[in-house]
């Protein structure tokens, strides 16, 4: 009687064993058990396959160490690491990593780990399961490029592809906090294309676009630095935010783009200026802040009216002021 009731225990421990084994085998997710000690006693087959590319039977009694060609010893050294942080303090653990699995691809995972307690509250080992991620991570890029390329929209002109007006605002705010907390001076320059009216009821306003077009790229490649920026604020007017260290090097960069502009040799409409499409501009040179919240206002004015002085005073010209 006493052996038949072992005998029954038994089966029904070997029933219980193989259930919870095909359990284990039919969740699709990595899952994983190694004793205190790093050894694995039990990984199911969406582990042993899917990570190391080997039958569950191989990897019971081996640790991490154990697989050289399939777990740098390195990334052994990491995983370990993350393991004895574990067991030493005992309780759940979870982290992100990439891993190469079996058919040589890099995946992202969750780690989900637990430590394994016996009733007398001795750590046995490690529980891990291992969620993909990959899909959720390759979603979450594609919509932080989406949501660059929109943002990169919204502050971009479409015809000349420079930073719009909204933008200048923003990049003006950050220029003048520059210059309040690092005491780092910055220059406006302020540009309108001379007779650009008569330009356009000449030829159209397809060859207009065009010169737009052609001046841009001059003044993107005259201020090409990651601290200058450049701007259409509108029309033919376009606007340069950058830093300088001495007047003489602002003045130089003002002039070399005015003759750069008329270097294009761009037939002009109205000849009395030159035969050739030139500019007008003021330079404003700020080295003080009086007041933050008008400071925007108060020195494009200011400037503004710089770039019309130039104007009357014969155009394809430039003047500039100091704002010290």
């Amino acid at each position: 009687m006493l052996v038949q009731k072992i005998k029954s225990l038994e089966e029904e421990i070997e029933l219980n064993r193989s259930f919870l084994e095909m359990l284990f085998d039919a969740i699709p997710n990595p899952i994983f058990y190694k004793d205190n000690n790093g050894v694995y006693r039990h990984g199911n087959e969406a582990f042993s396959k899917t990570i190391l590319g080997l039958h569950k039977d191989e990897i019971t009694g081996k640790s991490l160490y154990d697989f050289p060609d399939r777990i740098p010893k390195e990334l052994a050294n990491i995983y370990y690491a993350k393991d004895r942080e574990l067991l030493e303090t005992p309780g759940t653990q979870n982290y992100e990593a990439e891993v190469k699995c079996a058919d040589n691809t890099v995946r992202h995972y969750n780690f989900y780990k637990a430590t394994f307690i016996s009733q007398s509250n001795e750590v046995l080992g490690i529980v891990g399961v291992m969620l993909d991620i990959s899909e959720h991570k390759k979603a979450i890029k594609e919509l932080d490029e989406k949501n660059t390329v929109l943002n990169n929209l919204s502050i971009t002109d479409p015809l000349t592809l420079l930073y719009n007006r909204r933008h200048f605002q923003e990049i003006f705010e950050r220029k003048t906090s520059m210059l309040i907390h690092h005491h780092q001076p910055f220059a406006l320059l302020l540009i309108d294309i001379d007779f650009f009216k008569d330009y356009n009821d000449s030829f159209g306003h397809k060859k207009g676009d065009d010169v737009l077009q052609n001046i841009s790229n001059v003044l993107r490649r005259s201020f090409s630095r990651p601290i200058d920026f450049v701007f259409r604020l509108g029309g033919e007017e376009f606007g340069v935010l950058f830093n300088y260290t001495e007047v003489e090097q602002a003045v130089y960069s003002a002039k070399k783009l005015l003759n750069e502009i008329e270097d294009l040799d761009i037939p002009a409409a109205n000849t009395a200026v030159s035969h050739s499409i030139t500019v007008s501009a003021g330079l404003g040179l700020i080295n003080c802040i009086n007041d933050v919240k008008s400071s925007l206002n108060y020195h494009y004015d200011e400037i503004d009216k710089l770039l019309y002085h130039a104007k009357k005073n014969g155009r394809n010209q430039f003047s500039y002021k100091i704002y010290d």
